[in-house]
């Protein structure tokens, strides 16, 4: 099994153009062709619908869509089961956490599961909701906590408690003396500015955006202003960032969280065990902790 011509097609699959996927796979268009026509001569069919608009999957190459998936799990499956230290077969997982969300509950999710499981072998990373998913998919994440989770029939998907997102300050202690010049918006998730928009409908424009909070605390290090943080972070901003506190009166947006796993992986008790703390954790966590 050739895994970097599926990785390839799943790549195509999703942009719809060999230029693109050159540029995401960091190799050349004629690479990307010649990796879809190797796999096209391998399945004996056209994968794809080359024209100017792009390319375009064919039945075929919708159909193939769910094996692909299925035979890049099973390979990462099949690998890491047959992987052994000591002489022995270590308990292992990978969790992929999307970013907003690593640096606050990453950690101290890290100290419980391994007091519980001290021989576990832990990857833990962050990164975006979509390439999260696409790691469950193939088997190369076991699990996944993200905002936001498009379903697929091979993948389980459970929403199992939310983050709060708390406005803090440098500038003032009170809503009604926030200066919204210095106002910075973090782009978080599609949700959350919906949120944002309805209680703030006379915001019409905000002359600072930025895609993450980790670039919205630099601004307030270096020349303050007023954001939205995560919730489970304000403990920590607040002993971290000089004069940071909370703003009295301004609303706390809430915000869904899920847990996605590998339908093979649902009943796995690690898995399970896994989960379970985490949801734990953000519980603990919740908003009662800023009341």
């Amino acid at each position: 099994m050739n895994r970097q011509l599926l990785h390839t097609y799943m790549d195509v699959l999703e942009t719809r153009n060999f230029n693109r996927t050159s540029e995401r796979l960091n190799i050349t268009q004629s690479t990307v062709s010649a990796r879809i026509r190797q796999l096209e001569e391998e399945l004996g069919t056209r994968l794809f619908e080359r024209g100017r608009g792009g390319a375009e999957p064919t039945a075929a190459g919708r159909r193939f869509e769910t094996h692909c998936r299925s035979l890049l799990a099973a390979w990462s499956l099949a690998k890491r089961d047959v992987s052994i230290g000591g002489g022995q077969t270590r308990p292992r997982l990978r969790i992929s956490v999307q970013f907003s969300l690593a640096q606050s509950i990453l950690v101290d999710w890290a100290k419980q599961i391994r007091a519980q499981v001290p021989r576990l072998d832990l990857y833990l990373e962050s990164n975006f909701a979509q390439q999260i998913q696409r790691d469950i998919l193939t088997g190369e994440t076991d699990i996944g906590i993200v905002f936001a989770s498009q379903h697929y029939p091979d993948v389980h998907v459970a929403e199992f408690g939310s983050e709060y997102y708390v406005m803090l300050s440098t500038d003032c202690d009170n809503l009604l003396e926030v200066n919204w010049l210095r106002y910075i918006k973090v782009a978080y998730t599609p949700y959350f500015d919906r949120q944002h928009d309805e209680i703030f409908p006379n915001l019409a424009r905000v002359q600072t955006v930025v895609g993450s909070d980790n670039i919205a605390v630099r601004f307030l290090k270096t020349d303050g202003g007023t954001a939205f943080f995560p919730g489970l972070a304000v403990p920590a901003l607040l002993e971290t960032v000089p004069g940071l506190k909370r703003v009295q009166g301004a609303p706390v947006i809430p915000q869904p969280l899920y847990s996605i796993v590998h339908s093979r992986k649902r009943n796995d008790p690690l898995v399970t065990q896994a989960v379970s703390l985490i949801r734990k954790l953000i519980q603990d966590h919740t908003i009662d902790k800023f009341d």
